[in-house]
């Protein structure tokens, strides 16, 4: 503590006695596990989402840009409105009211000014108008979400904080529709005296642009991983802090937090909170996915693969998939390297394809089917390549409102004994039980005519819902209509004929009274609930609202090295460039043997890959063959062989004539040479 206060941008131990004294903040002892005591300061930080009642329903709301000093002197904010809370405002919801009035009116948004008013040189410091009255009131509020975060303080250095979040929608009457800045004054000194302490600058913005905003400049604040929580009610707890409806969790076939607590606990998955103080938390669910492209082995179905379509689980529910055979990698052994990245890719075709059925096979609920009644498929690996590395960040589609990291490593599996035709397969999963699995045998064309398939039929669903909100917006108008009028003649009853009806008539009257209005609240709240807007592109890409940035931050968190994908990448492009050349080599030879199919193989489709090497080794001898000097020592050796050949045919005949053993002998060896030098002729004859 000693040291406090003397680095720029520090504090001293007097100012953290002033927050102490003023309620500012706390100070708690915290136990370790070691037993040591560690001192925590605490803070309680307000983050209020401003906006009007037009402006909320529109997701529209104010966003400060920048604020200015009283000596001149700017800085950028990009934030929402941010204010401390004292500790006699804590619990907040017991204040919220009060909170939001101190933050609004009496604190940074004091005084309304035009959105031109800034300090320059020469311009006057505005002074505090005590006959001022704020145009602005606070209508209403709305709790959003609580987080915590823990960190070292950077105004005191080494001191650990623990920073209470809190964020509100507040609504509010009074605002200007436009842009505006507005003066915050310090509180008075002993001669009563405000001075200035802040300009800032509000701008109205909708929610996803400011939500890119506040993102930016986020880091890592916290990591779950296996060993974090002791059972799946503490991921519960831990998770009820964040935007997300966990009551949906593990209904109508969504994963529930037990799945969750399992991915974590088998380290298939990680649990990432990205933020930065005056930011909002962004909790990021990671997996690493091993995605393959299988083929067969088969000539006939050269440039296929096969395409997941649909899976069934053990309820019988049929799920749309359209991707690549798949499967979550654990990181318990890191980095992964190729020869675990083929471990994993033979695993992967040995559960998924095990067990091979027709193409319209499916499972029944009150039927169950065994895996083991089925015979082995026999599927077997010959071949793997890696590819390439890419990531995407999407809403999973299992654990529901929870954004997800996928990083994707795909490669090339080539397996012999698959079918040729579309077929099912049986994988008896341990935490989903036995999945059936649809499998179609699709080149890249067909792909994107399924996912284009797919992307009408969503968006024909999307027109349908939107026909029915609408229909629904006209009956909740008229039913509406219906309840003014009901209200009315009560309340005519209530003031007309209150003195000549009993007790009992009174109260009759009053309970009538009571349930039109209950049925008028509820009107209304079901036709707010249809005027939910759906996007016209179908489903936003959650990667568009996280700035570039963050998204570089996460994608660098991979199972493999760096060194390792650009080994890959490197070899991929020898193989290309020498590609290109036998190609540019074929066009230029314009051989009619080379250009002509091979045998066994029809127009227009490539024959299987071969040795790449080979084919480099062929071009070079090609090429060599054609140059003059290496032409001239050929012409010169198929000389000697010919002067070679007449030598040895005119031995022969000397042998023939005479007689003897060792004659013989001369003439079965001449015979021998004479053959050899004959096959050796007729090879150099086809190269020249």
């Amino acid at each position: 503590a000693d040291e406090w206060g003397k680095a720029p941008g520090t504090k001293g131990v007097g100012k953290y006695w002033k927050e102490l004294k003023e309620g500012e903040s706390g100070l708690e002892l915290w136990k370790t596990a070691k037993g040591d005591t560690l001192p925590v300061r605490v803070t309680h930080v307000l983050r209020a989402k401003v906006c009007s009642a037009q402006s909320y329903k529109r997701g529209v709301f104010l966003f400060n840009t920048w604020q200015q000093m009283a000596d001149g002197q700017r800085r950028l904010r990009n934030g929402l409105l941010s204010e401390k809370l004292s500790t006699s405002e804590v619990p907040l919801t017991e204040h919220l009211h009060e909170v939001c009035q101190r933050a609004v009116i009496l604190e940074e948004m004091q005084r309304v000014v035009e959105a031109s008013v800034t300090l320059g040189i020469g311009t006057r410091v505005p002074e505090y108008d005590p006959t001022y009255q704020c145009p602005i009131k606070v209508e209403a509020e709305n709790f959003v979400d609580y987080t915590t975060e823990v960190e070292t303080s950077k105004s005191y250095s080494g001191l650990l904080t623990l920073y209470h979040l809190y964020t509100v929608e507040i609504i509010c009457s009074g605002l200007p529709g436009f842009d505006f800045n507005t003066l915050e004054y310090e509180h008075p000194d002993e001669e009563g005296h405000r001075k200035l302490k802040y300009v800032h600058a509000w701008i109205w913005l909708e929610w996803p642009q400011i939500r890119r905003y506040l993102f930016e400049g986020s880091s890592l604040k916290e990591r779950k991983t296996k060993g974090c929580f002791p059972d799946a009610d503490s991921l519960r707890y831990w998770l009820s802090q964040f935007d997300l409806d966990l009551d949906q969790w593990g209904a109508n076939g969504l994963a529930s937090v037990q799945d969750l607590f399992k991915e974590v606990e088998s380290e298939e998955t990680q649990l990432e909170l990205w933020g930065r103080d005056d930011g909002v938390p962004l909790l990021m669910r990671v997996v690493h996915v091993l995605q393959l492209k299988v083929k067969s082995s088969e000539k006939t179905m050269f440039g296929k693969f096969l395409f997941h379509t649909f899976s069934q689980g053990r309820d019988g529910r049929v799920k749309t998939v359209n991707r690549l055979m798949s499967k979550k990698l654990s990181s318990r052994q890191i980095p992964f390297d190729e020869p675990r990245f083929i471990e994993a890719a033979e695993e992967a075709v040995k559960r998924q394809l095990a067990h091979i059925m027709d193409a319209h096979f499916q499972q029944h609920p009150d039927r169950p089917i065994e895996p083991s009644e089925i015979p082995s498929s026999g599927v077997k690996v010959r071949s793997t390549e890696f590819t390439t590395h890419h990531f995407d960040i999407e809403e999973s589609p299992s654990f529901f409102g929870m954004h997800t990291m996928y990083h994707l490593y795909c490669m090339e599996v080539e397996c012999e004994g698959l079918p040729s035709s579309d077929f099912t397969s049986l994988d008896m999963n341990q935490t989903k039980g036995l999945q059936v699995a649809g499998w179609r045998w699709v080149c890249w064309p067909e792909t994107l005519d399924v996912l284009h398939a797919r992307t009408k039929v969503l968006e024909r669903r999307d027109n349908s819902v939107r026909r029915a909100l609408a229909s629904q917006q006209s009956r909740f108008k008229e039913c509406n209509g219906t309840l003014e009028r009901l209200a009315h003649n009560v309340q005519c009853l209530e003031d007309d004929g209150i003195d000549a009806v009993n007790d009992d008539g009174e109260c009759a009257v009053e309970e009538v009274s009571r349930v039109t209005q209950e049925l008028r609240e509820a009107m209304h709240e079901l036709y707010d609930g249809t005027q939910v807007e759906i996007s016209v592109d179908g489903f936003g890409s959650v990667a568009n609202m996280l700035p570039p940035s963050m998204v570089s931050k996460m994608a660098s968190d991979k199972i493999t090295s760096d060194a390792f994908l650009e080994e890959v990448q490197l070899l991929q492009r020898r193989q290309q460039r020498r590609k290109t050349r036998f190609q540019e080599f074929q066009a230029d030879s314009g051989s009619p043997s080379e250009a002509s199919p091979q045998q066994g193989q029809s127009p227009g489709i490539a024959h299987p890959r071969s040795s790449i090497k080979d084919r480099e080794d062929t071009v070079q001898f090609r090429r060599r063959a054609r140059s003059p000097s290496w032409l001239g020592g050929r012409q010169s050796a198929i000389l000697a062989l010919c002067a070679i050949q007449a030598v040895a045919g005119s031995l022969m005949l000397v042998s023939r004539a005479a007689h003897g053993s060792r004659a013989r002998s001369l003439a079965a060896l001449l015979g021998g040479a004479t053959g050899v030098i004959g096959g050796a002729l007729g090879a150099a004859g086809v190269l020249l």
